[in-house]
C-alpha cells in the first residue's frame, strides 16, 4: 500500500501558475505577481495561490521576510475584471450573494497577508492601482521604484472600494490625502508616495531594510505586528463589512457593463 507524502512546507518547492516564488539559503521569501493575465491582474486563481502561499510560509520555521513585488516592471493593475465580469454574470443568475462571498474570500486572503508573523515588504515597480494598492496597503512596509505610481479608481465604476484600502490607507497616509485619492480619482507618483508616506523609500532601499529584519528575533516581530494591529481590529472589521455589503446592495446594477467600457479603454 502506498503512503502519501506530505507537500513540502516551502512554498518555492512548489509551482504556481500565478507567482513566481524564489527562496534562498539566509534570504527573504521573495513572491513576484504574474496574475492572470496582462498587467499582473488579479484574478480568482492569484487570490486562492496567494493564500495557499501565506499558509505556507506560516508553516516553516524559516527566518526571513515575505517580499512582494510584480513582474515585467509592472507591480499590478488591480482587480482581473474579465474574470470579475464572469463572476457578475453568475451573480446575475444565483444572486448577490456569490459577489459577496467573493469580495470576503478575497478580504481574507489580504488579511491574512497583514496577520502573517513575516514581515511583508512591498516592492513596487510601475503602475499599483485598485486592488494592488488595496493588497500593499496590509504589507508592513513599502517601497517603491522611481516610476511607481498610485490609484484608487472603484468610485469610476460605481463601487467602494471593499478590500481594505479605506480603512488602511488612512492609517498610513491621515484621511485629507485619502479623500483627495479616492473621491478626486488620478494617480500619485512615486516622489509625492514617499513624501507623504504611503512608501518608505525608494527600491535601493529595500535590501538593507529587509537585512536589519533578519537579524531581529522572529518571535518578537510577530509580537510587534499585534501590537500594531490591535487597536485598530474592531475598525477595519467592521468598515470592511459595510463596504461589502454596500457594493452588494448598490453597485451590481450595471457594473458589469462599466467594467466591460473600462476593459476597452485600457
Amino acid at each position: 500500500m502506498s503512503v502519501a507524502l506530505e507537500a513540502p512546507a516551502d512554498p518555492a518547492a512548489h509551482e504556481w501558475r500565478t507567482l513566481d516564488v524564489a527562496w534562498p539559503p539566509g534570504g527573504d521569501l521573495r513572491v513576484t505577481i504574474r496574475g492572470t493575465g496582462a498587467g499582473n491582474v488579479l484574478g480568482g486563481t492569484f487570490w486562492t495561490e496567494l493564500a495557499e502561499l501565506l499558509e505556507l510560509a506560516e508553516a516553516t520555521d524559516r527566518p526571513g521576510s515575505i517580499v512582494l513585488g510584480g513582474a515585467g516592471g509592472v507591480f499590478s493593475r488591480g482587480l482581473d475584471l474579465r474574470w470579475y465580469v464572469t463572476r457578475l454574470r453568475r451573480a446575475a443568475r444565483r444572486g448577490g450573494d456569490v459577489l459577496a462571498a467573493d469580495a470576503r474570500r478575497l478580504q481574507d486572503t489580504i488579511t491574512g497577508l497583514a496577520r502573517s508573523r513575516r514581515v511583508v515588504i512591498a516592492d513596487i515597480d510601475g503602475e499599483c492601482t485598485g486592488a494592488a494598492l488595496e493588497l500593499v496597503c496590509a504589507c508592513d512596509v513599502r517601497y517603491a521604484s522611481a516610476r511607481a505610481w498610485f490609484s484608487l479608481p472603484e468610485a469610476e465604476l460605481g463601487l467602494v472600494a471593499d478590500l481594505g484600502g479605506l480603512q488602511r490607507l488612512p492609517r498610513l497616509l491621515g484621511e485629507g490625502l485619502v479623500r483627495e485619492l479616492v473621491l478626486g480619482g488620478g494617480r500619485i507618483g512615486a516622489a509625492r508616495a514617499e513624501r507623504i508616506g504611503l512608501v518608505n523609500g525608494g527600491a535601493g532601499e529595500l535590501t538593507a531594510f529587509a537585512g536589519r529584519v533578519r537579524a531581529q528575533p522572529g518571535t518578537v516581530l510577530a509580537q510587534l505586528k499585534r501590537e500594531f494591529d490591535a487597536p485598530h481590529a474592531g475598525s477595519l472589521a467592521s468598515g470592511l463589512d459595510r463596504a461589502v455589503r454596500w457594493n452588494t446592495e448598490h453597485a451590481v446594477d450595471g457594473l458589469a457593463k462599466r467594467m466591460t467600457g473600462r476593459l476597452g479603454g485600457r
